[in-house]
């Protein structure tokens, strides 16, 4: 019975990211998320293709765009309210061990760290966020970025690995 229930979330998630990028159809990609036990705050949008998989919270008025992959694993990715995620975003709460020679990388332990999101953060197109970055309150992440640092609030950052480039406001 366990393997039929899966199929059929499995065959509605399928359904549900393959659905138009309209209003109507991101609500209900949220609502399953939600019920997933992820926390999903109010008015949020989540685009056709997104995946997502391990512990999620999305504040209110937050908007993920289509072909992004956010994987909190255990400890969780955390994103604020107002927030905005462009398309092929990767936000990623692990990496692969790799510490240990004599055994393949695959086989190794993965890291894991939390990653946060502030309010008011614009992620643009084509990022990765790796483990362990908090990124403060009304950064702006330039497109095709790296992001492996924390990003302090309010900051314009970019490239590969993000570096500063200016704050938002004097």
């Amino acid at each position: 019975m366990k393997r039929i229930l899966y199929l059929l979330d499995n065959i509605w998630l399928g359904v549900l990211m393959s659905l138009p990028n309209i209003y109507s159809f991101n609500k209900r990609r949220a609502g399953y998320y939600r019920k997933k036990g992820n926390k999903i705050g109010n008015n949020v949008s989540i685009s056709n293709n997104v995946r997502i998989t391990g512990k999620l919270e999305l504040g209110n008025d937050t908007s993920i765009a289509q072909n992004c992959s956010i994987s909190g694993e255990k400890v969780g990715v955390y994103i604020g309210e107002s927030c905005m995620i462009a398309p092929g975003c990767v936000i990623v709460a692990f990496n692969h061990g790799f510490d240990i020679k004599d055994i393949p990388m695959v086989k190794q332990a993965k890291v894991e760290k939390a990653i946060y999101i502030e309010d008011d953060v614009w992620i643009a197109a084509n990022c990765t966020i790796t483990c362990g970055v908090r990124i403060g309150k009304g950064s702006i992440i330039g497109a095709n970025s790296v992001v492996n640092k924390d990003v302090p609030s309010y900051a314009i950052v970019g490239g590969v690995p993000a570096k500063f480039i200016k704050y938002r406001f004097s």
